[in-house]
């Protein structure tokens, strides 16, 4: 009897250390894309589309916000990212890339290598410093302005809906070996 029990026993270790492994590296995907400190910051009742309409009422005002980044220029002051805004959720991580509500632009304090961050996904925390009129195309075009509080650019492989929960059954043909 005592062998059984030591089998059974050491079984149930193996898998009890699988399972907390699998959790673990289940965790490594539950990670924010911005910080809490910066997330305390937002003020939620702020929409994008409140934000285009009248960027000057907001002004010192932190906001999530999360899109494409479509150019980038740099000067002695850090850089501009122009972005195209896309639906985030409460964490920042964004949940359609199909609509936007239009475009704005974020002062990051720092060089943004125009080679890695055009065409990328981001996420972030900004400060309303108010508008900017400029072109677009053939239009004048009124962006929000927002200094960067944090920034989270997503890796190009990286699906920022990746944390959700996915699953499925198959059937397989093995083999037994004894």
């Amino acid at each position: 009897m005592p062998f059984t029990n030591s089998i059974f026993w050491r079984s149930a270790m193996r898998r009890l250390f699988a399972l907390l492994i699998t959790a673990l590296l289940g965790c490594t995907a539950c990670t924010l894309p911005i910080s809490q400190p910066s997330l305390e910051l937002v003020d939620r009742d702020i929409t994008f589309t409140a934000l285009r309409q009248d960027p000057d009422r907001y002004m010192g005002r932190y906001l999530l916000l999360g899109g494409a980044i479509v150019a980038v220029r740099n000067s002695s002051a850090g850089s501009e990212l122009e972005v195209v805004q896309f639906a985030t959720d409460r964490n920042g991580r964004i949940t359609a890339t199909d609509n936007s509500g239009g475009r704005f632009l974020v002062q990051v304090a720092t060089f943004s290598e125009p080679a890695v961050y055009q065409g990328r996904l981001v996420t972030l925390v900004g400060k309303v410093a108010g508008q900017v009129q400029a072109r677009l195309d053939e239009i004048d075009y009124l962006y929000p302005l927002l200094t960067a509080q944090e920034l989270h650019l997503w890796k190009p492989e990286e699906s920022p809906d990746a944390s959700r929960v996915r699953f499925g059954f198959g059937l397989g043909v093995g083999t037994v070996f004894h």
